[in-house]
């Protein structure tokens, strides 16, 4: 009997695990498809690091509500801090479009401003709600840099490191078994 109940947990934390890759798959590849936006297209860096914003926030609750949906532990106030935190991003997101508008601010480079405030959120994100987005994070604040110092040859160089973390986030993942 024992033995059952001890299956039952491992397939359990095998499909979080799967929800958890399936989840950061999806962020990075739409991470390199930014970055290949923002090196064909400078100024299509700007709309799509702000449709980003709203995806980005849709995959973290989400992860977080999945993780947490059977166990009880997610009260309202953790749906509520959760909320505030992308609510607040979107606000900033939301100043930088002024910034733009009045011509204070370039696309290209409001564009890396909103890749930074998606880095940090992540980043938080996976400090105080789940690790993938701890990794994610430091990915995207990796991928605003490399935006910023390598626009011209920025998907050849990020290629192999978003690679590189697929790999880390599957091994982490094979580990944990």
């Amino acid at each position: 009997m024992a033995r059952d109940s001890e299956e039952i947990v491992i397939k359990k934390h095998h499909h979080h695990w799967k929800m958890r890759l399936m989840v950061a798959i999806i962020m990075l590849a739409l991470s390199f498809i930014g970055l290949i936006v923002s090196d064909l297209k400078a100024n299509g860096a700007w709309e799509y690091w702000r449709w980003m914003v709203p995806v980005f926030a849709v995959l973290c609750l989400f992860l977080s509500w999945y993780l947490r949906r059977k166990n009880q532990i997610m009260s309202a106030t953790t749906i509520w801090h959760e909320l505030v935190q992308w609510f607040g991003l979107a606000m900033a997101v939301y100043l930088v479009s002024i910034f733009v508008n009045i011509g204070l601010m370039g696309r290209f480079e409001a564009g890396l401003v909103v890749l930074t405030f998606l880095s940090l959120n992540t980043f938080i994100t996976g400090v105080y709600v789940e690790p993938t987005f701890f990794i994610i994070g430091i990915l995207l604040g990796l991928f605003a840099v490399g935006a910023a110092l390598l626009a011209e040859y920025l998907y050849t160089v990020m290629l192999p490191i978003t690679i590189g973390v697929a790999v880390l986030l599957v091994w982490i993942a094979r580990k944990r078994h």
